[in-house]
Parts: C-alpha cells; structure tokens; sequence
C-alpha cells in the first residue's frame, strides 16, 4: 500500500532532521499512522516527557509543522494532499489561528518562506497567474496568517519583483502609499524609471492607481478598468469559463474582491450570471 504524503515526510523527518526526543516520538508514530494518529497517543507521549498538555509542547509542535512543510515546499508547490495534511496536524496539535506568528522564534522563518515562495511565483514571468494566486491563499492559510500580516509579507514580495521588472498593473495585491514611498525613494535615482514613477504618482493623486491607504480601506475600489476588461473579454473569448453560455455575462474576481483580491487582468474572469452566483464569494 503507497504512503501517503504525511506518512512519507515523516518517514522523512526521522531520518534526515535533528528533532528532539519529543518530536522523533510523535514524528514516528505520526509516520506509521498516518491520519489515523490520535490526539490520545500524542499525549501519552508527551506524558512520556513530563508534558501535561499539549499547549505545554506548542513551540515544539509548531517547529515540527515548519519542518513539515519545508519538506513539502522541496518542489515549490503545496499539493492539495499536502495542505489536508497541515490541517490534520494542526488540529491534531491543537494549533490555533495566529500561532506561528506568536512564536517569535519562528515568525521571521515563516515571513522568508512566504516572501520566497512570493518572489519565485514571480520569477518565471514577473506575473502572478491564477494558480499561484491560489497557492498564495493557500500559504496564508497554512501558517494561519490575518489578511493583514498576509498582505504585508505579499507587498514585500511585489515590491521585490518590481525592482526586477514586474508591471506594477500586474501586481496580485495592493500596495500602502508608505510602503510606495519607500520604494520611490529608493529609485528615485534611476533615470530609467522616472517616466514611469511620473505617471504612478498622477494615479495615485487622482486615486485611480490600485492600491490603499492604511487608514482609507475606501481607496478600494472595485472598479475594473476599461482595458482590463477588453483584455479579459478576448482571452476567455467572450464565454463563461465554467459553462461556456454567452447570455448575461459578468466580470468576476477569481480571488474575491473581499478576500484582499485585485482589479487585474489575471485575477478577472467572465462568468455567466447563473454561475456567478453559485460561486459566490468562494475562490475560483
């Protein structure tokens, strides 16, 4: 019978990483059970270890996910037996929303993995595509981010691929006016982009450039440009993309608008009325 994914990194884990005694405990059971490993067994070996609870073992708990998913981002991808797999273990590890940002010895590790993963979604094309904005949902979910830690390790990222050449009309989220400023004043040298940082600083004095204010959420508009439009229209062919019907078409964010998503050509799609509202406010 084949591993599953769980199974095979702890397989993994054991032999290749310098966990404590605690960890190799739970990392060996976990790695012959599977899914079927209990909240149970995990405290009887703690109690192993003199440890009561697990909210008593959380740091170690924690680390042991991270290692986790190190191991599953080998491939630049989290696969969907991947990510059932960090919610059975954060359930498993009684691991809450907000955990791994708490922990300070492990915040910066999670912040670089997201702002690397970020940046190599961006290197091929200096794009985010529609799966890479999922995989970026996907991120914020495993390390249980708020949409504002998110959206703050995300700019970083944007940023970063801006100064390598990325359209900032393709950028996947939205950057502060302070996080703006930063930038422009540290390119405001370079002659080759004053063209361009002319015509971003007329946007945002009109209030038609894509980004928020920290304190103005209004800035947001859902306003989808004209040319976005056009560009969205002739790439799904003036169809829907789910039934391919051409009555009552609507244009729709992939990643919704509410859930931090942007009026970009990548993250608009056409969706007939009827499927527009069967999808609601979910993502895709």
């Amino acid at each position: 019978m084949q591993k599953s994914s769980l199974e095979s990194i702890f397989s993994y884990l054991i032999t290749s990483e310098k966990l404590d005694s605690s960890l190799l405990d739970l990392a060996y059971v976990i790695s012959r059970k599977g899914t079927s490993t209990t909240r149970a067994e995990c405290l009887e070996i703690l109690k192993d270890h003199n440890l009561k609870t697990l909210k008593d073992h959380k740091s170690s708990s924690l680390k042991l996910i991270l290692c986790f998913v190190k191991v599953a981002l080998k491939d630049n991808l989290i696969s969907e037996e991947e990510i059932k797999s960090i919610r059975f273990l954060k359930l498993l590890l009684d691991i809450n929303e907000g955990d791994f940002m708490k922990d300070k010895s492990l915040s910066n590790e999670v912040s670089e993995i997201i702002i690397k993963q970020i940046d190599l979604m961006y290197a091929d094309d200096n794009k985010i595509d529609n799966q890479e904005a999922l995989q970026k949902v996907n991120l914020q979910e495993i390390f249980g981010l708020s949409f504002d830690e998110f959206i703050t390790l995300s700019s970083t990222a944007d940023l970063n691929a801006i100064d390598k050449g990325a359209d900032w009309s393709e950028i996947d989220s939205f950057i502060t006016s302070k996080e703006y400023d930063k930038w422009w004043k540290e390119h405001k040298h370079d002659p080759e982009l004053d063209k361009e940082i002319a015509e971003i600083r007329r946007a945002m004095k009109n209030k038609t450039f894509p980004f928020n204010d920290d304190n103005l959420d209004e800035e947001r508009s859902r306003h989808i440009s004209q040319d976005v439009k056009d560009k969205v229209w002739n790439r799904d062919g003036g169809v829907c993309v789910e039934c391919d019907s051409n009555d009552s078409l609507e244009f729709d964010h992939i990643i919704p608008f509410s859930k931090g998503g942007a009026n970009t050509y990548r993250n608009i799609q056409l969706l007939c009325e009827k499927c527009n509202r069967e999808k609601s406010a979910k993502i895709g």
